[in-house]
């Protein structure tokens, strides 16, 4: 349990992180507000949702922001995110593109556009997250390799189990 494998398959990097959690559980970690706030973003970042609305359509607009004095030049540092939900499946799918945006929402377009499929599956003693990010191109993944996605996703998932295995 708990260790981060990741692969690229085309224009798709794929992560995939057990949890010793009920899939309901898990999902609903990605689900609301108030748990996103507690566990997204790397080790070291705070995470304030500006809106989120759970529904196809419907917009997720936040802001991580690094409060950990010991990360030198990233301290202060902020990032701004935008996401779109395409499709819920309760327990068991979210699909949305993932931007970067400004503070007031608006899409960097020098910056890739993804789109997420995370999907939750049962296994024994937990639960599977298996996170597809698409691409336009092999440009765009590689891009957000370099600016350490893997790493940066992987602390994250570190932080959502140390909540969602208590």
């Amino acid at each position: 349990m708990g260790t981060v494998k990741s692969h690229v398959e085309g224009t798709t990097l794929v992560v995939e992180r057990s949890f010793k959690a009920p899939r309901e559980l898990v999902f609903e970690s990605f689900s609301s507000p108030a748990h996103l706030e507690a566990w997204w973003g790397p080790a070291g970042w705070k995470t304030d949702i500006r809106s989120f609305e759970f529904e196809p359509g419907g917009t997720w607009h936040y802001c991580m922001k690094c409060v950990d004095k010991d990360q030198g030049d990233y301290f202060g540092m902020e990032s701004w995110g935008k996401s779109t939900f395409l499709e819920i499946d309760p327990h068991s799918r979210i699909v949305y593109t993932d931007a970067f945006s400004d503070e007031a929402g608006n899409v960097n377009p020098e910056l890739p556009v993804m789109t997420i499929t995370n999907e939750f599956v049962d296994i024994p003693n937990g639960t599977l997250l298996v996170s597809r990010s698409e691409f336009t191109d092999a440009a765009a993944l590689k891009q957000v390799v370099e600016m350490g996605a893997v790493e940066g996703f992987s602390s994250q998932l570190d932080r959502l189990d140390t909540i969602v295995s208590r």
